[in-house]
């Protein structure tokens, strides 16, 4: 897999969902879930304003989470097939 096309689409797709639920959460006036994502994001809060920095943060730590799962999923899938040029 290449890392630098799954980092760019886990990024988005984190950030769009972490946009998207804190919208919702903020228009309905509840979300004490997502409110311990503030931990992990300084400056998050269940706010219009802070459905934008989760959004931020999401595409951020999105894109970072996959680069490192697509680097190890190359890696090991490296290490356990079988060596190129071997035929049955």
């Amino acid at each position: 897999m290449n890392v630098k096309a799954f980092a760019v689409a886990a990024g988005i797709v984190w950030g769009f969902l972490l946009f998207v639920f804190t919208l919702v959460e903020a228009a309905r006036g509840v979300g004490h879930t997502l409110e311990l994502l503030s931990f992990w994001y300084p400056g998050y809060s269940i706010t219009y304003l802070g459905s934008v920095v989760g959004l931020v943060y999401g595409i951020v730590s999105g894109a970072l989470i996959g680069a490192a799962f697509c680097w190890l999923y190359n890696r090991f899938v490296g290490a356990f097939s079988e060596p190129k040029g071997q035929s049955a």
